[in-house]
């Protein structure tokens, strides 16, 4: 739970600002706190293989308790240092790791759901429509301290990291156009942006898996799919690029059929939309 931890809260803030790093270790040091002076929260003392978010609530408001007494904690231990607690470092990744703990669980289901669906894509895409729940103390912290938009953001944000799971695998981790395998440098594409229609967002059918360059072609516009699934360039490209990369990468590539899903294919209707938003 701890390596999946960090990697989440590494992926939602911004390189180098330390937050990351902070918080996996305000989290260690809460578990030594807490192994040494247990104060009732013995069956929190293994902190990565955590009891129910509701238990951790509880220790959360201890927590923030502690905070306030400064010196005169019980848990300022010689061994370690009190910063951590007494800056809030410590109450402040709690709370993030509440809100990870249920955002995994939520993600899980949607991707159970995907994995395990033998029923038919419409009846599989009514189910991905659902939404993150957060229990009510998150959600009251979130429109506290950050607002409502804060609040749509991580709703948005899990089902987004489903989406791109969903289609990872439905692509075999590969990019459908080159056939690069590096997850680092692909990308799960909505054909149909998420922001322009809700019904759509976690549609296995309204994805491809590209590499970086493609996907930032695709999302402009640059290229498509025709109903043959074979690649299609804007005149916009074609008329206003002729370098030796642009002839390498797009030119030389068109009408070659991308590397098919092993289900759930594009949505023609879906690629079709997406044509008429380009100049093809």
């Amino acid at each position: 739970m701890k390596e999946a931890y960090s990697e989440f809260v590494h992926s939602i803030n911004l390189s180098g600002s330390g937050r990351a790093s902070s918080y996996v270790r305000a989290l260690d040091l809460l578990q030594e706190m807490i192994k040494t002076v247990p104060l009732g929260f013995a069956d929190c003392e293994d902190i990565w293989n955590p009891p129910p978010v509701k238990r951790l609530n509880d220790l959360y408001h201890f927590v923030c308790e502690e905070k306030k007494k400064g010196d005169a904690s019980v848990w300022n231990l010689p061994d370690l240092p009190k910063s951590y607690l007494q800056s809030g470092y410590c109450s402040a990744a709690l709370r993030d790791y509440q809100s990870f703990l249920v955002e995994s669980q939520h993600e899980r289901s949607l991707l159970s759901e995907f994995e395990e669906h033998d029923g038919s894509e419409d009846e599989l895409v009514s189910k991905l429509r659902r939404e993150l729940e957060l229990p009510r103390f998150l959600i009251d912290d979130l429109l506290k301290l950050e607002g409502k938009e804060i609040l749509r953001m991580v709703k948005a944000r899990s089902n987004q990291r489903v989406f791109q799971k969903m289609i990872m695998k439905n692509y075999c981790g590969v990019c459908c156009i080159t056939g690069i395998d590096v997850p680092e440098v692909n990308r799960a594409s909505h054909i149909i942006p998420w922001s322009r229609r809700r019904e759509t967002r976690m549609d296995p059918r309204n994805g491809l898996y590209l590499s970086a360059t493609y996907d930032a072609a695709f999302d402009r516009n640059l290229l498509s799919l025709d109903d043959d699934y074979r690649i299609i360039l804007s005149r916009d490209l074609k008329e206003h690029y002729s370098s030796q990369s642009v002839k390498t990468y797009f030119l030389d590539r068109e009408g070659d059929k991308i590397q098919l899903p092993i289900a759930y294919l594009p949505k023609k209707e879906f690629l079709e939309e997406h044509r008429r938003s380009g100049n093809f």
